[in-house]
């Protein structure tokens, strides 16, 4: 039985999260991810954007959530895979490859990665994180969803780039290097959610992942198992304790705590608990944040192939009123709350939309193998997209 360690750390505006696994391969059963250390380091109730802190706030926290982890699992960590949640655009560029009529392979798709327009997305302010072939297009006329051994005079592909700002990815590169820490791939948060909840079925015939964070809701939509495209909403659960705390005059703090405990409460118990002066205040928000949601996405070009799923993830997935007034407005969709699927561990880690981008990050490790890795050259594992990560590194 050989086994790999793959650890990861969730950069949000609530918390760090770090997480260790154990990648077990199993004769008769292939690969099985286990969790083996969690660690975590609260941000303050204000902080919006994490990378806004001083460095050595944040550096704190980075300490802190690795050091619980480490201590927990045994080991010291070497390399890591990071998530971002800020600092995000996409782009959509068409591609066109002559294959003069011999069958598409998989090369023919990877060579947009040595394209003038892949390159030119590395510019002065900005680097590709993900790029995902949505559609395809053979001789200007056929679409498939699987061109490879197809044959054709000329392949066309759509991609959906994700991209963010080289100030941003040299902050997370210093506060890395403080740490003695290689820096394996940075991931999208919203990417990495998607990843860790939806199941085979949803991911490959069409679903939305809500994302409710701390500072914004982001709509991610995927589709024959691409992330096709995603919304965002700047409402989050900052905004329902920042309403409080303005109209009840309290403070931030202390509007938080009653946030968090009406989140798990129906409205019998938030009469019990006296509660009810602040739930209309929290309902109001609530509804406004579903409504906004529905629109959003029956607004979306995408919205008739994936608007039949709707799983709930993030910060504020928890609130039973969220999802009362999501699943009223989105009644003609099959509606669940996300819980993270193809990884070991406690139930009660597993089960936490709240962690969904942080064992995504596992998850996209534990498939993805990156180009120039040394340590499985007979891995199974296949990613036309590790290209990019080449053009990162060597940059």
């Amino acid at each position: 039985m050989d086994q790999k360690i793959i650890s990861a750390i969730d950069i949000r505006a609530d918390k760090v999260i770090c997480l260790i696994a154990q990648e077990l391969q199993i004769l008769d059963k292939g690969k099985i991810l286990q969790l083996i250390g969690i660690g975590t380091s609260k941000l303050s109730v204000n902080c919006l954007k994490p990378f806004s802190l001083e460095t050595a706030e944040i550096k704190n926290h980075l300490d802190v959530a690795i050091s619980k982890a480490e201590d927990e699992a045994g080991i010291s960590i070497s390399n890591i895979y990071v998530s971002i949640s800020e600092n995000m655009k996409s782009d959509y560029i068409e591609h066109e490859n002559k294959i003069s009529n011999k069958t598409i392979t998989e090369e023919d798709i990877k060579s947009f990665f040595e394209a003038k327009k892949f390159r030119d997305l590395y510019t002065d302010t900005d680097e590709p994180l993900h790029s995902f072939p949505i559609s395809f297009k053979i001789d200007n006329k056929k679409s498939v969803s699987e061109p490879i051994g197809e044959r054709a005079v000329t392949l066309h592909t759509r991609w959906h780039i994700i991209s963010t700002s080289k100030d941003y990815l040299n902050k997370i590169l210093d506060l890395l290097n403080n740490q003695e820490i290689t820096l394996k791939q940075i991931v999208s948060s919203h990417y990495a959610s998607s990843l860790a909840v939806l199941s085979e079925d949803e991911a490959d015939n069409g679903a939305v992942s809500i994302d409710i964070q701390k500072n914004k809701t982001i709509i991610s939509y995927t589709f024959d198992n691409q992330l096709i495209g995603y919304d965002t909403i700047k409402v989050g659960t900052y905004n329902f304790a920042n309403d409080i705390s303005q109209v009840k005059s309290i403070s931030l703090e202390e509007a938080e705590l009653v946030r968090k405990q009406i989140d798990t409460m129906n409205s019998q118990r938030i009469y019990e608990k006296k509660l009810e002066k602040y739930f209309e205040i929290y309902s109001s928000r609530a509804e406004e944040l579903s409504r906004i949601i529905k629109n959003v996405i029956n607004k979306s070009k995408f919205s008739s192939l994936v608007s039949n799923n709707i799983i709930l993830t993030g910060y504020g997935a928890k609130s039973l009123t969220v999802q009362k007034f999501i699943k009223k407005q989105m009644s003609e969709s099959n509606f669940r709350l996300g819980s993270t699927k193809k990884i070991n561990g406690s139930k009660t880690y597993l089960d936490n939309p709240s962690l969904a981008s942080a064992f995504g990050l596992l998850t996209y490790a534990a498939n993805h193998t990156m180009e120039g890795d040394k340590d499985e050259p007979s891995s199974e594992k296949r990613s036309i997209f590790s290209v990019i990560y080449n053009f990162f590194r060597n940059l």
